[in-house]
């Protein structure tokens, strides 16, 4: 099987073939060509991806039906913990004698390594029960149970007796009974069993299953994910405190259900009733609680039994940008960034906020230390963030390019939003699968960019084809000639003409000089540039 570090590696390569062949839009609803949104895993799929706790495939596809074997099971189950690379190190050091009694890839190796260190499985496990027939043994819904449940840091209680609604609950073995019973109360398994009651604890584990469980059980971490720059023994510091009498707060609005309303303050949502005094304000004027709504900003004096004093909407908004020097995913999540204009400011996170990472809509969990971050605050609670990654993959289409004076290029992202990407000076360019000098790149062109400590190391692109027709407004030969047109749009439109571009006239081969204004014509473009014009007189 292959496993891959960067997540996002089999989305790229599927990208890049779709590219080629010039219909990225046929399959762009999906990230695998195996699995689409008609899928009952699709959602959990592309989460589990997103989140880099399961690969695909270099095909592009997931295979979703594909039994998983005990060693990748722990290498995606061990995910959840996020250790820094230098702590999967040690734990390598410390288990490197058992380990290397066999073949197995790095990623496995640390997989076990973590589950070893985390009692996930014992030395003996691993010795006797690792391989079966010479093969790794194929993982079953028992294996998963209980790795999933200790990763989630269950804790046991002595003498309990455990009662399950399962056809076969006599075939769970005794000691594994307290980690189902665990996954049924945080709702990742299911009380009533399969389609027929059934438990079947030696059900072999497929991949479409898997996502399913490490996407629910992501969702009900007990533990604290540790991310990478973010230690233990450092953590951020939650900013703020419990309300007490006559204290502030800050929020934003979840729900309300008739005198009560349910804040998210960034650290945890509560409930809160009013006063029959209580004074509310809407950005300045005074309003009912019939006009409070979910999403609203809220500033609040609370006593110490969650009564609202008074309530005060804000419609305001800052934009602040920054730089990430910490972030933390605890209970309270909460983000340092040093500010652009050299300050450093706090950000606690709601549940709930919207997560974009180079254009596309992300989570939390994929930003970085180090990362770029925009800022949509309300005081120090977060409102939205859109991230830049230091490193990694940005995919869009090319808008504007300085190469002489700064040595940027302008892409725009999945979501309509445009970033300004630092070309480093030796970068790698290929254009329609050839290696091309940088000033090739023409606006228009699809491209993926990878980026390593903030700047541009390679790109990949390929021109799109498209065609216009008018009438010539304008000729301008010179280094870069170009031609403007009036289409039938009503646009006056500017195209750089190729060097290579093949121009005839009532069917015979003629070159730019003998181009004239009003004549009608026919355009094949590249991206920006035209590559054919046909006139016919």
């Amino acid at each position: 099987m292959f496993i891959n570090k960067n997540y996002h590696k089999t989305t790229i390569l599927l990208i890049i073939l779709l590219l080629a062949f010039n219909s990225m839009g046929v399959y762009g609803e999906s990230m695998f060509t195996d699995i689409n949104k008609n899928h009952w895993a699709y959602d959990y799929v592309e989460k589990v991806v997103n989140l880099g706790l399961m690969d695909g495939y270099d095909d592009a596809t997931f295979r979703p039906n594909e039994e998983v074997n005990i060693a990748d099971a722990l290498v995606y189950v061990t995910r959840l913990f996020n250790l820094p690379k230098e702590e999967v190190e040690k734990m390598r050091q410390e288990h490197d004698e058992l380990l290397g009694k066999f073949q197995l890839s790095e990623e496995r190796k640390d997989g076990l390594a973590i589950a070893l260190s985390k009692g996930l499985v014992t030395e003996i496990f691993v010795e006797n029960n690792l391989f079966t027939q010479g093969k790794i043994r194929t993982a079953t819904k028992m294996d998963l149970t209980n790795y999933i449940a200790k990763t989630m840091g269950i804790e046991e209680e002595e003498g309990e007796v455990y009662v399950f609604l399962f056809k076969d609950a006599d075939s769970i073995p005794k000691r594994s009974r307290p980690y189902v019973s665990f996954l049924i109360d945080k709702g990742i398994l299911e009380a009533k069993g399969d389609g027929e009651g059934k438990f079947n604890p030696g059900q072999p584990i497929i991949r479409s299953v898997l996502a399913k469980m490490l996407s629910l059980s992501y969702d009900k971490m007990d533990i604290n994910p540790v991310t990478p720059g973010v230690s233990i023994e450092d953590p951020v510091e939650p900013m703020g405190k419990e309300p007490v009498l006559g204290d502030e707060i800050t929020g934003i609005i979840t729900s309300k259900v008739d005198k009560y309303i349910f804040i998210d303050n960034g650290q945890k949502v509560d409930s809160y009733t009013f006063e029959k005094d209580t004074s509310i304000t809407i950005d300045g004027n005074d309003a009912a609680i019939k006009e409070l709504e979910p999403g609203m900003n809220i500033k609040a004096i609370v006593s110490e039994d969650n009564i609202l004093k008074s309530l005060m909407v804000d419609s305001g908004k800052d934009i602040v940008s920054g730089t990430i020097n910490k972030i933390s995913l605890e209970a309270s999540p909460s983000m340092v960034v040093d500010l652009d204009g050299g300050n450093m400011r706090t950000f606690h996170i709601p549940k709930d906020i919207k997560v974009w990472v180079n254009g596309k809509e992300s989570y939390l969990f994929s930003l970085r230390e180090g990362d770029k971050v925009k800022i949509e605050a309300f005081d120090d609670l977060a409102l939205s963030i859109s991230g830049e990654s230091k490193n990694g993959k940005v995919i869009g289409i090319i808008k504007g390019r300085n190469f002489d004076e700064e040595n940027m290029i302008i892409v725009e992202r999945g979501n309509k939003t445009t970033y300004e990407y630092q070309l480093k000076e030796e970068l790698l360019v290929y254009r329609n699968s050839s290696g091309v000098a940088i000033k090739k790149l023409r606006p228009g062109d699809q491209v993926i960019l990878s980026i390593s400590n903030g700047e541009v190391e390679s790109v990949e692109a390929n021109s799109t084809p498209g065609e216009d027709e008018g009438y010539i407004q304008e000729i301008l030969i010179s280094k870069e000639p170009k031609l403007s047109i009036l289409n039938d749009r009503g646009e006056l439109v500017v195209y750089y003409i190729s060097p290579e571009a093949l121009i005839k006239i009532d069917r015979e081969v003629k070159s730019i000089y003998d181009l004239r204004l009003d004549y009608f014509a026919k355009l094949k473009l590249e991206s920006d540039e035209i590559v054919n014009i046909q006139i016919e007189r």
